[in-house]
């Protein structure tokens, strides 16, 4: 069934503006209603101007203790906005489906109730991080975990990749925002680590900049001092990979790379 309401969901990009898109601001600015979740004032300010019928979602992020709570709220009204006829915008801190379940489980229930749906790409903290880190991911390979999940379900990795860990601040909190210690979770993740990776092994606290001609936040530490690294909600750990494990000999002969 084909309705004109339409959802968009946009990335506002890390750096203040720098990384939108000309058609981002194209959709923030013609959308019937703009809603917005970014943690950066001037950027808040920014939408408010572009488009007058601006809404911000800090309200219902706010309003419930757990994180799944929030999200179920902030999904639902973006629905509510859209089944009432609106083109709806919806502006997210970064890539707009990166740590950003509310807008794209809106994203899948109005596109099964035959709404229009449009994602735009946005700049993430990956992206800025391989930037001022200087890595090409394809080099031996990449992964990227949440650090509460990365702990609770021990994902396996190949510590000869580049290992990028997000959320180290909040390890635990998902569903005990009160109660959750993260000396503990941080201690955990150490235990784990440790699994993979010598206590001398290099740490890279990062965190983009997020005004033009700011300079990144890149501190280096070792595995053992993880427990000393003073963690904010913008932090992104990573790991540089260990020496490259010997190739397959028969597969390399095959494909005569040998």
């Amino acid at each position: 069934m084909n309705k004109k309401n339409s959802l968009v969901l946009v990335g506002s990009g890390i750096k203040f503006l720098s990384h939108m898109t000309m058609e981002t601001k194209a959709y923030i600015k013609q959308a019937d209603h703009v809603l917005y979740l970014v943690n950066e004032p001037l950027m808040k300010e920014w939408i408010q101007k572009t488009n007058f019928n601006s809404e911000s979602l800090d309200d219902l992020y706010k309003k419930f203790q757990l994180r799944i709570e929030c999200y179920e709220a902030i999904t639902n009204f973006i629905l509510e906005k859209v089944r009432k006829g609106s083109h709806v915008c919806v502006v997210f801190y970064g890539h707009p489906t990166v740590f950003a379940k509310p807008g794209l489980d809106a994203a899948c229930l109005a596109k099964k109730e035959g709404y229009d749906v449009r994602i735009l790409p946005g700049v993430s903290t990956e992206d800025c991080l391989f930037a001022d880190l200087l890595i090409d991911p394809s080099s031996c390979g990449k992964q990227s975990f949440e650090a509460t999940d990365f702990l609770i379900y021990r994902r396996k990795f190949d510590p000869c990749s580049h290992l990028i860990l997000w959320q180290a601040d909040v390890i635990g909190a998902v569903n005990n925002p009160e109660y959750f210690n993260n000396e503990i979770g941080i201690k955990l993740l150490y235990n784990y680590l440790r699994t993979y990776y010598e206590s001398a092994h290099k740490i890279i606290l990062y965190e983009a900049a997020q005004y033009p001609g700011f300079a990144p936040k890149i501190e280096t530490y070792t595995l053992r001092e993880l427990a000393k690294i003073k963690l904010t909600s913008i932090s992104t750990l990573y790991f540089p990979p260990l020496p490259k494990t010997p190739y397959d000999y028969p597969i390399a002969k095959a494909l005569n790379l040998i």
